[in-house]
């Protein structure tokens, strides 16, 4: 008789495999994280091992119908899925009880190796796609709609100005040697206002997997819009600094360029870590002192959220405004109650929903109305009773 230890194990790789064939597509690093999981804290019912599977293998709201219904099939009715309602796998998968063509074949786990380190951390190029004449144009309007959306401060140097709190006394004086010392015309001297520095910070982590080209291009075109005051990083398990690989005036060479530059794309989470490095670098610091901090993630903390909560509070309190844009966030039944996320409520100024060009677009139009309020909405505007529905 077989040992129940490979049964559930097979039957754990056919649960996978279906949610493959369904349209439900999870990163290799994310379904080895599940697997990681249930061996290190084993589910004691299928409810526990339902929120397990969604919170690590979900990408997208809208894959919940179909994830729900394989995940019914194969633990709450006792097997696959029947044959008038299973999808279509992809070209060469095998049946649910084994792996497809496409899957890399197992190997065998030594101490060394680095296969266990994979599972949070990857290493390798991604591509992010073509640019579309659709992405184009919204990209157009997003570059148009940035200088109006970034808060402006006074200059440090004042300019001559027809009105102003101080008068060009030097050049008052240059006026009236060339008069014989007869003063003709004084001058005021302004401070003109200037955009604000704008840092963004966006997860290439792999739950975001499908928005990480948009949100890159949404990032190249801020840089398009402010070259001089705008910086870009990137997070997943590693902190890169992305400014200037993305600052090439065509998107595509762009993304070409960071793609070779972030090796930790579709890979594990580790917000908190990333976060820290940036603090504990002081030239970052002085990026983000006095500026828009916008953080472009879905606030899914692996492990302890601590780190990571602590570092967005000190984000508050360096920038100006801190931000927060997160594809969870365009759904409506969304509420921020991970544990990370609650409570880090008190740090940010907004909470809102990107997840690809037209909703970056909404959420830049939305800004300036964002910023003209008081400090700290984040928390009075999500603290009030929803209906009860997804709570990712």
């Amino acid at each position: 008789m077989p040992d129940p230890a490979t049964l559930a194990a097979d039957h754990l790789w056919g649960f996978l495999t279906a949610l493959r064939g369904a349209g439900v597509t999870a990163a290799p690093t994310k379904r080895a994280d599940l697997l990681r999981t249930i061996a290190e804290s084993p589910p004691p019912d299928p409810a526990r091992l339902y929120w397990y599977a969604r919170i690590t293998l979900l990408q997208d709201v809208a894959d919940l119908p179909a994830f729900d219904r394989v995940f019914d099939a194969w633990f709450r009715q006792g097997g696959p899925l029947p044959a008038d309602a299973r999808l279509e796998a992809d070209d060469g998968a095998q049946s649910p009880g084994g792996p497809g063509e496409d899957d890399p074949p197992p190997r065998e786990v030594r101490p060394g190796d680095g296969i266990e380190a994979s599972v949070l951390s990857t290493y390798g190029t991604r591509d992010f796609g073509r640019t579309g004449e659709r992405r184009a144009a919204f990209m157009r309007a997003l570059e148009a709609a940035w200088p109006a959306a970034l808060p402006a401060v006074p200059s440090r140097r004042r300019r001559p100005a027809r009105s102003g709190d101080r008068l060009d006394v030097r050049h008052a004086w240059r006026r009236a040697q060339r008069h014989h010392g007869e003063i003709i015309q004084l001058r005021r001297l302004a401070r003109p206002p200037r955009p604000r520095r704008l840092l963004l910070l966006v997860d290439v982590s792999g739950s975001l997997r499908r928005h990480t080209p948009d949100l890159l291009r949404a990032a190249h075109t801020a840089l398009r819009a402010a070259p001089a005051r705008t910086e870009v990083f990137t997070f997943g398990t590693r902190l890169t600094r992305i400014t200037a690989a993305l600052s090439h005036p065509h998107a595509d060479q762009a993304l070409r360029a960071v793609s070779r530059l972030v090796t930790d794309a579709d890979g594990g989470t580790a917000i908190g870590a990333a976060l820290g490095r940036f603090l504990a670098n002081p030239r970052f610091v002085a990026l983000a002192r006095g500026a828009l901090v916008i953080v472009l993630s879905d606030g899914l903390e692996r492990g302890d959220p601590d780190p990571m909560v602590r570092a967005t509070a000190r984000l508050s309190r360096l920038g100006h405004r801190l931000v927060w844009w997160s594809p969870l966030a365009c759904s409506p039944a969304y509420r921020p109650v991970t544990r990370a996320m609650a409570a880090q409520l008190p740090s940010l100024d907004h909470l809102g929903g990107v997840r690809d060009l037209p909703t970056a677009l909404e959420e830049v139009r939305r800004l300036p109305a964002v910023l003209s309020g008081p400090r700290r909405l984040a928390a009075r505007r999500w603290s009030a009773p929803r209906s009860r529905g997804t709570t990712r």
